[in-house]
């Protein structure tokens, strides 16, 4: 069954999304900050790109597609590295926005020219690349599993 996107927050249905994390040669990590226009989390810090996974698509398809449309770099399909899936359940928005979701969380190494990026309106705000310990100190979207993942250290 299919649904439109509205409706399975408004509900809380369980979906799949994808996040991507890029990181550069030298060990930083390429994040972006949700525009202020979006209705869950606006201004705050996220994973490289992230999106959901449409009705019959492959999550790496999504993957691929998600980087292209937010940041207008182009991932060939055997340089994403699928590391885990978590369940994340979220309540936001006063309970009117429920965002039940399964991440698959996918990391690609290639070296990023920021200057290069096409960042899509009404998605993603700015972009920058920061260390792990830059990281820790910015405003994030809450994804606390997938960060300790990420630092290796269960913070």
């Amino acid at each position: 069954m299919t649904k439109p996107k509205p409706d399975v927050h408004r509900d809380g249905d369980w979906h799949r999304s994808v996040h991507v994390w890029i990181i550069v040669g030298d060990d930083r990590i390429l994040v972006q900050q949700r525009a202020l226009t979006k209705e869950n989390n606006p201004g705050l810090w996220d994973v490289s790109c992230a999106g959901h996974i449409a009705a019959g698509e492959r999550a790496i398809d999504a993957a691929i597609r998600e980087t292209s449309e937010e940041l207008g770099i182009e991932i060939a399909e055997e340089e994403l590295r699928h590391v885990t899936t978590i369940r994340e359940p979220c309540v936001l928005n006063a309970g009117t926005y429920i965002d039940n979701e399964f991440h698959e969380i996918f990391v690609v190494h290639r070296d990023i020219d920021l200057a290069k990026l096409r960042l899509q309106s009404g998605e993603v705000d700015d972009v920058r690349l920061v260390t792990r310990a830059e990281l820790r100190n910015l405003a994030l979207v809450p994804h606390a599993e997938e960060y300790a993942l990420l630092f290796g250290d269960g913070s």
